[in-house]
């Protein structure tokens, strides 16, 4: 029989992880190949490094090795074994890049099955060797880290960086989880050139403010690649004259403890590529739709990019627009930051004050450049788009116009139909030197957004279609060299315009113009969520 006493009894066990499932299952993490080797060097720039050298070796035998190695503050036996403890002790100082103590041994292991570290922590110091051997820690079924000797080669590498002084080297070997198995070695080489300069760009952008020597925001460091320095790369293109800041916002938040932190929000709007300085400037921004969005920037280091965290989805007419995110530590809890440091989340009223209150005007600015570069290539693309159509309605007309449109000496207009004659002034009236080409005319753009409007063209019955209006943009503009497509669409509002023409009269022209208006209105309602064209000014 039971007693309360013997079921109110706790009883600890200690129940260790069996070590091969959870380092196979680590290896899982969901880390890209950028996002493990920028791990660790955050865990050099935290150990007050200044120069990182990352080497990719692939030798004739399709064995591959990763080195990077640094001249921070190097380790010590016990720091270096803390440095391996999966969860090691948190560092001093709170802003450091290095945040849970997981970076370097999930992000190594999620491409390799054999991580070594190898660190001198004063120029004094004796250099210790520490490792991480998944398949030994397989075979022993034992959490077993290995402390080595150090080889000489591994030694000159240190070295080579740390210059005799304290430095640390991490190594990556048995690589299963990078290049796949290629038939010959140089199937693998081009491969690994892709991999390398995926790398070099990552790092470009997620420590452009510690590369750029100009940035006091963030202290100086070196990084190279293979022997070639890394450059920073600016997202913003801040040195471009037209480039334009359209917000620069501190916005502050309470923390649970009653403190008052903040973050940084700063809009730019990028030039058009035909108003950057230099193609070679142009080319370096890197303008596409892919690149629009956010910029999160955590304690200076870039932790998320070109997305607009799931407040608007991406649109070619934002492309010209990239908003720079910064805040430090004191918001990690706020901001859910993840252990890769790859994402945050934005609370409910942080996300609604950013996406109603910062980012409209912003988005209208982007918008508006994007469409006056828009209607720049429609117009060049459109300029001879039309000519089937003037010649199929030119041979047409007589035998469907059912009305007269003259301009008088005085330049009135007179229609002549069923319902008798009148004069309407508002009708466009214009002169065209292109042959045949006076019977639809794309222009820039029309009162009222109307999309089409009856005109005048060489005192023949003739139809303006505004390339400014979305449906122009979206519809018509991905069909412009299909002439029977755009025959058929010309034919549509060539028709609209001449029954206006043929049904005329004192009555009904305030009807028309709002029938245009209402129509044209109603069309770039029904079409405002279908793509934009992506178009190269």
């Amino acid at each position: 029989m039971s007693t309360n006493a013997d079921v109110a009894a706790i009883q600890n066990i200690l129940l260790p992880p069996d070590p091969e499932r959870i380092m196979e299952g680590l290896r899982d993490t969901g880390y890209n190949f950028n996002t493990a080797i920028a791990d660790i060097v955050d865990n050099s720039i935290a150990a007050d490094a200044d120069e990182i050298d990352i080497t990719i070796d692939f030798n004739p035998h399709k064995d591959l090795t990763i080195y990077i190695a640094d001249n921070g503050t190097g380790m010590n036996y016990d720091s270096l074994q803390n440095a391996m403890r999966y969860g090691s002790r948190k560092r001093s100082d709170p802003g450091s890049l290095g945040k849970f103590g997981l970076g370097l041994k999930t992000g190594s292991t999620a491409f390799c099955r054999c991580l070594s570290v190898i660190s001198r922590g004063t120029e004094d110091d004796i250099v210790r060797k520490a490792q991480w051997d998944l398949d030994y820690i397989a075979q022993t079924n034992e959490w077993n880290l290995k402390m080595q000797t150090p080889s000489v080669d591994e030694i000159d590498l240190l070295d080579m960086t740390a210059d005799g002084s304290s430095g640390t080297l991490v190594v990556w070997e048995k690589i299963d989880r990078l290049l796949k198995k290629y038939n010959n070695k140089s199937s693998a080489n081009v491969a690994l050139k892709k991999t390398v300069d995926g790398l070099a760009f990552h790092l470009s952008m997620v420590y452009q403010r510690f590369l750029d020597s100009a940035d006091d925001r963030a202290r100086n460091i070196s990084i190279t690649l293979n022997g070639v320095d890394v450059q920073s790369w600016d997202p913003f293109c801040v040195d471009e004259s037209q480039t334009e800041k359209l917000v620069d916002e501190f916005i502050e938040v309470e923390l649970p403890d009653g403190t008052v932190s903040g973050f940084t929000i700063k809009a730019y709007l990028l030039p058009r590529r035909d108003d950057f300085s230099s193609v070679a400037a142009r080319n370096a921004a890197k303008l596409s739709n892919d690149m629009q969005g956010f910029y999160v920037y955590r304690e200076n280091r870039l932790i998320h990019s070109n997305d607009w965290l799931g407040m608007f989805s991406r649109e070619p007419h934002f492309s010209l627009l990239r908003v720079e995110f910064s805040f430090d530590y004191t918001l990690d809890d706020v901001f859910n930051v993840d252990i890769k440091k790859s994402r945050i989340l934005l609370n409910e009223d942080i996300f609604a004050y950013v996406k109603d209150q910062v980012m409209p005007a912003p988005r209208r600015a982007a918008e508006e450049r994007y469409r006056k570069g828009t209607s720049k290539g429609v117009q060049a693309k459109a300029r001879d788009a039309h000519a089937a159509s003037n010649r199929n309605i030119e041979d047409k007309a007589k035998s469907v116009e059912e009305s007269s449109v003259v301009v008088t000496p005085e330049g009135k207009v007179k229609i002549s139909n069923k319902n008798g004659t009148f004069e309407n002034q508002q009708i466009s009236v214009r002169t065209s030197s292109k042959q045949g080409q006076y019977r639809v005319i794309p222009v820039p753009s029309l009162e009222n957004g109307m999309l089409w409007n009856p005109c005048i063209v060489n005192e023949k019955h003739a139809v303006e279609i505004n390339q400014s209006h979305p449906y122009y943009q979206k519809i018509y503009f991905p069909i412009l060299e299909q002439n029977v497509l755009v025959t058929g669409m010309d034919a549509l509002l060539w028709a609209l315009a001449e029954a206006e023409f043929s049904t005329y009269n004192q009555e009904t022209k305030e009807q028309y113009e709002d029938m245009r208006v209402s129509v044209s209105r109603c069309l770039k309602k029904l079409i405002s969520d279908l793509p934009d064209p992506d178009l190269e000014e």
